[in-house]
């Protein structure tokens, strides 16, 4: 049954619905500003080798950032779309219909509201939702890749697992930003988001299951640097492309 959903419960259940999608992701926004976690989560699905369409409106350009991080993603298609003005995000199993933008000043500050529904519950306000949205992407038109984008990597503490050698070095501010606010990391096995940590790069429930037998060699599903999937250790718990660009 579909859900009413308040400022703060559309953040979040846009949030879950990103970091949920296996097959497809659509994001429809006028106006859009990423967040630093958003970008973060968008980073993660496409590593998952998932379809990700982005629409915005055609007079509302991309922040040029924004456009360099989205166009930087293997599996991110960007469209614009004339006198866009529906805001409407959904995967392959649920969606939200609401008033806000994917804008950061939105999601902090306005008074918002929408509704949120699963494809199994919701089968036809799911379907009806998904015609649409195909409407609006033949309406739109793919925007180009800018020339100079590049995958952008996000530093981590300096704090590391003693097998992992030669950190990436921080400045005073970096060590600064990271104290007060924290890094994020992925689980090696479930490849939730949490606070970076070589030391323990579980969250709560995988570090308690791997607790039991408590091997550093018994291989893990996810890096947890970037995300993505690949084979790795609690004693060595990233991917070799994450191990040569920051412990090399």
């Amino acid at each position: 049954m579909a859900e009413f959903l308040d400022n703060t419960g559309i953040s979040s259940a846009l949030a879950d619905l990103i970091k949920n999608s296996e097959e497809r992701l659509y994001l429809i926004s006028p106006y859009i500003q990423l967040t630093t976690i958003n970008k973060k989560y968008i980073e993660n699905a496409d590593g998952n080798n998932l379809e990700i369409c982005v629409i915005h409106r055609q007079d509302a350009e991309l922040k040029h950032e924004d456009k360099i991080f989205l166009d930087s993603l293997t599996n991110v298609t960007i469209y614009a779309c004339d006198d866009l003005h529906a805001k409407c995000y959904l995967n392959e199993n649920a969606g939200i219909i609401s008033t806000m933008n994917m804008y950061e000043h939105s999601q902090t500050s306005n008074w918002e509201m929408g509704v949120r529904f699963s494809k199994e519950e919701d089968t036809k306000l799911f379907n009806d939702t998904l015609k649409e949205i195909t409407r609006i992407v033949k309406a739109s038109q793919k925007t180009s890749k800018t020339k100079s984008a590049a995958k952008p990597q996000y530093q981590k503490q300096q704090t590391i697992n003693p097998n992992l050698k030669n950190p990436l070095k921080k400045g005073l501010l970096g060590k600064l930003a990271d104290s007060i606010l924290g890094e994020a990391g992925y689980c090696i096995r479930c490849g939730e988001m949490i606070n970076y940590g070589p030391e323990r790069p579980f969250c709560n429930k995988c570090f308690a299951s791997w607790a039991v037998y408590k091997n550093p060699n018994y291989r893990e599903k996810y890096c947890h640097i970037c995300g993505n999937k690949a084979s790795t250790t609690k004693v060595r718990p990233v991917c070799n492309e994450c191990y040569n660009e920051h412990f090399r």
